[in-house]
């Protein structure tokens, strides 16, 4: 049978030591109730830093988005300040080493890359293509912003027309 010293007596303990109170009421936890509530407590702490890694990844996809908006807004009010007869798609190859998503390459390489600092993430690259078609009076102008980010592609694509004044 189990002896348990409690005030400097011992006393024969009429339960065993893992079990909860005893004929003297004993109170507090176990060592077997102290090991759950900290392993579920691991598994609740390790639940909520998930939730904040997803949070940081789309809130971080959500930046580069709202980036790209940007780039092609800027990109469109160049082309639509440009003289009507100077409108024409990019003829410029984009330098070698560009993290441009591989649907960007149609073949002709043709494009700009932007380079944009975002948050810590410095020198992030948008790989972006002017697109001019028509002819007459009226041209469509299309603006396409592609990016890399953990190695899936995303595009944001804008369209405008234009006509001769």
């Amino acid at each position: 049978m189990a002896q348990t010293a409690l005030l400097n007596k011992i006393f024969k303990s009429p339960l065993p030591p893992f079990i909860k109170g005893g004929l003297w009421g004993v109170t507090g936890f176990t060592l077997v109730e102290v090991l759950i509530s900290l392993v579920v407590l691991l598994l609740v702490s390790l639940a909520l830093m998930q939730t904040a890694l997803v949070s940081i990844d789309a809130n971080m996809i959500n930046v580069l988005r709202d980036e790209a908006v940007g780039i092609a807004e800027m990109r469109m009010n160049a082309a639509r300040n440009t003289a009507f007869v100077s409108l024409a798609s990019d003829s410029t190859s984009l330098p070698a080493g560009v993290d441009c998503p591989a649907a960007f390459t149609d073949g002709s390489g043709n494009g700009q890359r932007i380079q944009r600092n975002i948050r810590n993430v410095s020198n992030k690259d948008f790989c972006t293509r002017l697109a001019v078609t028509g002819s007459g009076d009226t041209r469509q102008i299309n603006v396409e912003v592609k990016w890399n980010w953990k190695e899936n592609p995303y595009t944001h694509r804008i369209m405008s027309i234009v006509r001769r004044q």
